[in-house]
This record gives C-alpha cells, structure tokens and sequence, in this order.
C-alpha cells in the first residue's frame, strides 16, 4: 500500500477581486513538513503553490484516477473557495476569472466525480477554503446543521473522507470580513495549523493507541477551530467508510514496531518463535502506554492456550510471574460445580460496574470467563460525554475525546449515584443515574452481541459502603438499561468469591482499592461458604485521588517556571491527569518516570512545554496522607469483627491472607500498608484485575443453579435507626448485618393527644442522627390517647440487594405507613429536614416505651 498526499495551495490571484492569502503557502510547507516524515505521516507528497486552473486539473484528474486501490490518499486544498449563481462550489486558481468560475476554477462536483470513479478505496480530503463544507460527496456530515455521526462509529480502513474548514455557508477566516481579508499573513490558517499540530505532536491520537484515525483527527481540530473561532464549524462527510482510517502516528508512542513484532510471533506457525515471543511480551506488559499494556496482556492471555504446551506453560508461568493473577480461562471453583450450561439463549451475567472501568464476566459450563466488549478490550471505560451537536458516546468513544471536550464528559459518576449530579450541553442533561444506565446498556449489547442472544438475570456489583439510595439508584439504572438485576453484592465479596470457593477454612481481609473507591471487608471462606464478618470503606478515596496529587504538583510546578495557572484550564487538566495516570502506573514497577506534554498551553512567552521527573520517594510523600486514610477501614474491620464473635462466645483468631484487589493496590507502598496491617504477611496478588466481575458471575451460578453447594452471607456495612425524642438514634440495624435481614423496635408517643408520630429513618453510626444520612420520613397518623399508651412498630426489611423497605404500624388500629428507600424517598425526606416545618416535626418524634410520659 502506497499512501501518497496531494498539497495544493494558492496564495497570490491574478483577478483582484481574490484576495492574496499569504498562510497559503504556510499550509502548504507545514503540512507537507508533517506528512512527509517517515515518523509521523510516512506519505509521498506532491505540492503546488499558486498553480493555473489547467495544470491544477491535470494534477487532480492523475492524483485520483491513476491511484492502485489498496493506496491511501490525501488531497489538501488551501485556497479561495467562491460559489456561483447557482450555488455551486468552485476552488478558486491563480489564473481564475470571478465572473466566468465555470471556465476558469475548478468544480468541487468535478472533483467529487472523480473521487467516486477512483479504484482507490481509501480517500481522504482536508478542504481549508471558504463554503467548503458544500463539498460534500452526498455522504453523511457532521456539523451543527446536519445529523450526527457517532464519532465511535469506524471510519475503516476504506471509504472517502471530507474534512472541512467551515460549513456551507461560512468562510473560513477569523472573523466577519470580506473573503479578501479572510487570511492573516503571520502562518498558517487556523483550521490548516490545528490538522499540523494534531498530527506533529501526537495530540490528536485521542485513544492513546499510538495512531491518529480521521475521526480523531476531525474531533481534534473541530473543537481546536472552534475555541479559536466560534462562528467556524469544521465538517466531517463520509462515504462508503468500513473500518478505521488511519493517517498518521504518534510520534510520542514508541511501541507501534514492537506491537506489531509481538503479533507477528505469538501467531507464527514455528514453536520457537512463539516461545521467543515471550520475552518480547514481558517487555511490552511494562509499557507506559495502557494499550501496549492491553494488547501484551491479551497476546500472553492467547498463549496460556496455546497448542503447544510448552509454549502454553512457559505463558502462564509468565501470566503469574508479572501478578496477573488467576489466568480468565481457568476453572473458576473445584468439584462442587455443575457441569450443565446455562440456555444457550439466557446467559446470566457479572457486571463490576467500576468508577473508571466497568467489566463483564459469565458461568458457562462451570468456567468464568470475561466478556470482551465490542472493541475486544476486556473492559469499558465507565465514560459518558455529550457532543456538540447533541449526540451521546459511550466508553472508549468519549474516552477518546476526553481532552477536547472535559467540561462534557462524565466520569466517575459511580460515586454521584443518589445525588443530584449532572452534566448538561445545550438540550441535553444527564444524571449520574442517566449516565450509568447508559454505559450499563452499552455493556448489555456488547455481551449480547458476543453470547449470541438476550441475556438472563444480572448480578451488579457495588461498593461496601454504598448507601441505600445509592444502591437503589444503580438498581434503577440497571432495569432502565434493559437488565434484569437479580442480586447487587458489595464488591470485595464479590472478589472473595472468586479466591475462596476451594479453599481451605480461613479468615481473609479484602482490600480493594479502586479508581473512586476504597472498600475493604473481612471475610470468612471454606466448605462452600463465603461469609462476611465485616465490611467498609472509604467513598470517597481511590486512585484518583494519587493521581489528582501529582496533577496538583504538576500544576504548581508550572506556575512557578512559567508563571502560567493551569488550575481552570480544562483541556490542560485532562492531558495532566492522563499523564499523571501513567507515571503512577510507572512508577509502580520503576524508581522514577519522566513527564512530557509539549504545547500544553500558551503562556506570555509563547508555548509552554512539561518536561518534569518525579520519583517514587517525592511521590509517596506526596501522596502519604491518602496512604493513612487506608488504615482506618482496615482497623475498624478487625475491631468490628472481634466484637461480633466477642458477643457470641468466640475469639477472633487473627486474619490469614491479605487479598489485594483492584488497579491502585500496585503501588508498592499500598501493598507494604497492608501487610504491616495484616501481621507482616505478604499480601495475596493473584486476583486478576478482573477478579470483582468473575466472583459477580460466581454468584449468578449460584442463583440460576448452574453452582451447586455454595452459600454467599453478605453483609450491610451500615447501621439503621429511627431518630428518637432528643434527637439522638435508636439502631434497628447493626452494622455488618448479614442480609437479607427483617429488624423491628416497638415505640411509643411522648405527650399526650398526639396527632401523629414522625418516624426519620437514618443512616450511619453517629448517635447524633444530624451527623448520619437522612432515608426516610414517615408521618403515621395516631387516634387521641394519652402519652406513652399508643404502640408503634417500626420494622426495616433489607433485601439480599441492600434494598431497604420501612414499614410503620398502630399496634391498636392497623394503620400502616411504608415506604421503599430510593432516590425519590431521600430527595423528599430531605427537602422536609431542611424545611421550617421540622422543628414542629421533630417535636412528634417516637421514643421507647419505658421514656414515654406515662
């Protein structure tokens, strides 16, 4: 395959009613400059600057016709674009006359034809003139006038591609002047130089993969054109597009030879190649770069099932070397298995639905195995983002597009389940309930797309210390999304489902700390029982949080070489975080990792660029306050767990595995914390990353059938209660209760003639019930009787899901009150608390029978 680039550019016209366009020629250097280095665009490029209508011609008819159908080409035009009487569009030449555009330019419709005769299959145009979004090749377009193409959809390896400076109807220059003034002389035009820029320094490989497709590109420089110019509007046409287009590399990504050196091995038909292909494969699991990361991961992953069982053994000896864990394709559990399928047709899946990525697993003929999604990546960004024409991305897709659009795209919406979180853009608004339905959704496809047909129940996973209204709204997500949800665990149970079903009696301690989350529980295992003594966290702390500190170091150090704040500038803040992201990863495996984003924003002297080093020690002592808020969880659960067999007779005898879960428990000092924490004892790292989402597809075997003798007791990390007369809480419900569970108290009125007893359900620990969460508001009407005689009982009923039902009733009468705990109930419990009418209201709260007036 040829890939061969045509550069046409007019600066200067004979007829004086063009003006000259002096960037011209800059478009035509710069993008000549970038197209042509074998690192970046590895094209043949041809140029013409201020070319007559007939050699301009001939050039175009040879360029389009003469291509061999596996080339890609490249056609940039940077001149006048002017429309005639009829409307139609014509690129202004150095020799054409503005009254006779039909004998002296050349017709865009000319050039369309030929672009539609061409046996090349892979065309791609940059047109930077004015109107040149009438060019169009009646394919599809996207632009703020027309219909919108997903950005996700594959712009493939085949197809003619329009990219356009402006809409039909605009010129493309920096403000409201004539078309003669429509270029200023210092460089390049503002549309050619952001294509440049994307391309000269990787910033348009959206994906992190290494190479720049057309539809990174067209994102790139719409929203780069538009912070510049606001009234200009790039536009994308496609036709007969398959696959994905690639134009360029990512002169930053260094690992697209050996990527490629690795695939060609691991499939070689010779057993030493793909033996020696190992070491390759090593290398490339210690990238910087995630993908490297993945595509090593899936090649080794390939070989552990080689045919060969040398090469077999010599993968998965690899696989638990690097601490990949258990390998996906292995035995999920021992003998106590069934080995019936599931209906061909209703698979039940496991979803881990992640603050930062989300992954599916299923139990299929007593094996887990991990779901890939459509894209073949075993997991999915847990991304949402709002386009600017109104469209919706999901995962990689509005992960690719994160650093042109941050103040649109969502994530970690996990954490704002059950608030009032949103993000809007124009019309369209999206709760944090709306964004996980949607990628729940996404997920669902893709699982149905791979199984072959509709799916059974669904078991979801969440943190240990999600609220009740918090798992209600992932419930309500999840059935939104077209799910059946037949189970939601706490996600370290579900980890210590996927370690312990075969094991030995023993008491291990589940920490996993995640992108948003830190949940850690102590757990017993054995004979088939996995049983959950005790289970917290932290909400609000991940890896996320490590990398917001190196973000912020970043930041003041610019600030004090630059004298530039980077604190609000969106785009710059996403570059940081992914590159702050990175050098964790690095610096988890290395001693020191280099930072570089070049053009990271403009400052008073020009571009400022990030070159900066940072070590493991500067780091972790950045970071040492967030290591000691791990400490916490860790200590409550052991002290919880010692008074709950202190209460029955038993002693605790001390904690015999330490299992880390999830991607921030690589960093080292994470992994020394615990097992100073655990009795000085190495810490178990053999769960894939995967691990929360096959233990989830565990416990759907269990509930179909499909896994015979295994019992799941988990446990309600919170306690419930009823604010009393006096304001404090009475517990219905201890903390780490094992669910489903049914608790009641009976209460009585204070004062006499009482109208009505209001019943504020809570959660927490605080004895305060203004320190705890507000559930629930109950008014229960009361026949007149006197202080302490009328008996009502209060009774929580907390389902296997952590689903919470109150029910209030009038021993004397029958008259009931319930409510189901959700969103809508604490939205409304709330608004009453914080309204001037609570006072009164309070003033009709329960008490104990024996602290009644009576």
């Amino acid at each position: 395959m040829a890939k061969r680039a045509l550069i046409i550019g007019n600066s200067r016209y004979d007829d004086g009613h063009f003006a000259a366009l002096p960037a011209a020629t800059a478009d035509v250097a710069a993008l000549a400059e970038v197209l042509g280095d074998p690192d970046i665009g590895g094209f043949e490029v041809d140029t013409l600057v201020d070319v007559e209508q007939r050699s301009a011609l001939r050039a175009l008819e040879a360029f389009l016709t003469r291509a061999k159908p596996d080339d890609l080409l490249l056609l940039h035009l940077s001149l006048h674009g002017w429309k005639d009487l009829r409307n139609r569009l014509h690129f202004v030449m150095r020799d054409t006359e503005r009254d006779f555009p039909g004998a002296t330019a050349v017709p865009a419709d000319l050039v369309g034809d030929w672009m539609s005769a061409s046996r090349c299959r892979s065309i791609v145009v940059l047109l930077d003139c004015c109107y040149s979004g009438a060019f169009t090749l009646n394919a599809r377009r996207r632009d703020g006038e027309a219909p919108t193409v997903d950005v996700a959809e594959p712009f493939a390896g085949s197809g003619r591609v329009v990219l356009t400076a402006s809409t039909a109807l605009q010129y493309a220059h920096e403000d409201d002047q004539d078309v003669r003034y429509s270029r200023s002389p210092a460089g390049p035009s503002v549309f050619t130089s952001a294509v440049v820029a994307g391309l000269r320094d990787g910033s348009a490989d959206l994906d992190g993969d290494g190479l720049v497709s057309v539809a990174e590109l067209y994102d790139y420089v719409h929203d780069h054109v538009r912070l510049r110019i606001a009234g200009q509007t790039p536009t994308l046409s496609v036709d007969s597009a398959q696959g994905t287009i690639h134009l360029a590399r990512n002169p930053r990504y260094t690992d697209l030879d050996h990527l490629a050196e690795m695939r060609a091995a691991v499939r070689d038909p010779q057993v030493w190649k793909r033996v020696g292909s190992l070491h390759l494969v090593e290398r490339l699991l210690g990238s910087v770069h995630e993908h490297t990361r993945d595509a090593a991961r899936a090649a080794l992953l390939g070989l552990t099932a080689d045919g060969d069982r040398e090469v077999a053994r010599q993968a998965r000896e690899l696989w638990h070397r690097r601490g990949l864990g258990e390998v996906p394709t292995a035995r999920a559990a021992g003998s106590s298995r069934s080995t019936g399928r599931q209906p061909p047709h209703r698979h039940w899946l496991g979803i881990d639905f992640g603050t930062t990525n989300s992954a599916m697993a299923v139990l299929d003929g007593g094996d887990v195995r991990l779901i890939p999604n459509a894209e073949g990546a075993p997991t999915t960004p847990s991304m949402v983002a709002i386009t600017a024409g109104g469209g919706i991305l999901v995962g990689a897709a509005a992960k690719r597009q994160a650093i042109t659009n941050p103040g649109h795209t969502a994530r970690a919406a996990k954490l704002r389940l059950g608030t009032d979180w949103s993000i809007t853009r124009g019309d369209v608004r999206l709760t944090a309930e709306d964004v996980a339905s949607l990628i729940l959704a996404r997920l669902r496809e893709d699982a149905e797309a791979h199984l072959g047909g509709p799916l059974g129940g669904v078991v979801l996973t969440v943190p240990a210390g999600f609220g009740l209204d918090q798992r209600a709204a992932l419930a309500t997500a999840g059935e939104r999304a077209g799910l059946d949800v037949a189970r939601i665990i706490n996600e370290p149970t579900a980890a210590a489902m996927t370690y312990g079903l075969n094991r030995d009696d023993s008491t291990a301690l589940v920490f996993d700390l995640g992108g948003g989350t830190l949940d850690v529980s102590l757990i017993e295992v054995g004979d088939g029982v996995v049983e959950v003594m005790a289970a917290g966290g932290d909400n609000h702390l991940g890896g996320d949080d490590w990398d917001l500190r190196i973000v912020h170091h970043l930041i003041d150090r610019v600030r004090r070489r630059h004298g530039v704040d980077l604190t609000d500038d969106a785009v710059a803040n996403q570059r940081l975080r992914e590159a702050a992201e990175a050098a964790k990863t690095e610096l988890s495996a290395a001693r020191t990792t280099s930072l570089r984003l070049p053009y990271l924003t403009t400052g008073p002297r020009g571009p400022v660029h990030l070159d900066e080093e940072l070590t493991r020690v500067e780091f972790e002592t950045l970071t040492r306050d967030l290591l000691e808020r791990c400490r916490t969880p860790v200590e409550w659960a052991v002290r919880d767990a010692e008074r709950a067999l202190r209460d029955v007779g038993l002693s605790f005898s001390g904690i015999d595995r330490a299992i880390l879960t999830g991607g921030a428990t690589r960093m080292p000092a994470v992994g020394e914390l615990v097992r100073g924490l655990t009795g000085g004892r190495q810490p178990y790292r053999g769960l894939i990353p995967e691990g929360v989402a096959t233990g989830a597809a565990l416990q759907a075997g269990v509930l179909t059938g499909a896994l015979k003798d295994v019992l799941l007791l988990d446990a309600y990390a919170n306690s419930i209660g009823v604010e009393v007369r006096g304001g404090s809480m009475v517990k219905l419900v201890e903390r780490n209760t094992t669910i489903p569970t049914k608790r009641g108290e009976v209460f009585t009125t204070h004062t006499d003639e009482q109208p009505s007893v209001v019943l504020h359900l809570v959660e927490g620990e605080r004895e305060d019930v203004t320190a705890n969460r507000t559930l629930a508001v109950l008014d229960l009407a009361l026949p007149s009787a006197p202080g302490g005689v009328p008996r009502i009982e209060v009774a929580v009923d907390i389902d296997a899901n952590g689903i919470l039902r109150v029910t209030a009733r009038d021993l004397g009468t029958g008259n009931t009150v319930s409510s189901t705990v959700d969103r809508a109930t604490v939205r409304r419990a709330l608004a009453l608390v914080r309204s001037h009418r609570w006072a009164e209201l309070r003033g009709y709260a329960p008490v104990l029978p024996e602290s009644s007036a009576s």
